[in-house]
């Protein structure tokens, strides 16, 4: 598995050529860019995504549904095979969500946080 890598929403440069992720580097920034992504976000692909915005305006934040379209984001990488811990929290004052999971992949164990977004 290869991707560019990204900082900052920027692809990174390294002596004047684009910078490459692999193995489970690779998966772990697909992953996060995959939890990132708003529902109909990108133009390419506008069923991509998660519903944040619909999710939000539902009520308590970490109900069912919310932990439910995590776990789908996730699963939906073909590489994924299990999700092995996830744990969601909302700070409401910042509005920023922060996802901290586990999965089981094809490439190994992959522990990691995704935080950021302004819901």
């Amino acid at each position: 598995m290869k991707t560019l890598k990204v900082e900052n929403n920027d692809l990174v440069y390294k002596n004047g050529r684009l910078v490459q992720l692999e193995g489970i580097d690779a998966l772990e920034q697909i992953l996060g860019n995959r939890l990132k992504l708003f529902l109909g976000e990108w133009f390419l692909a506008p069923a991509e995504g998660v519903d944040w915005i619909g999710l939000v305006d539902q009520g308590p934040f970490l109900q069912p549904g919310f932990i439910n379209a995590v776990k789908t984001a996730l699963l939906k990488e073909p590489s994924v095979t299990s999700i092995t811990k996830l744990d969601a929290s909302f700070d409401r004052a910042a509005r920023q969500v922060t996802i901290t999971f586990q999965v089981q992949s094809s490439l190994g164990i992959l522990s990691s946080t995704v935080s950021g977004g302004t819901l």
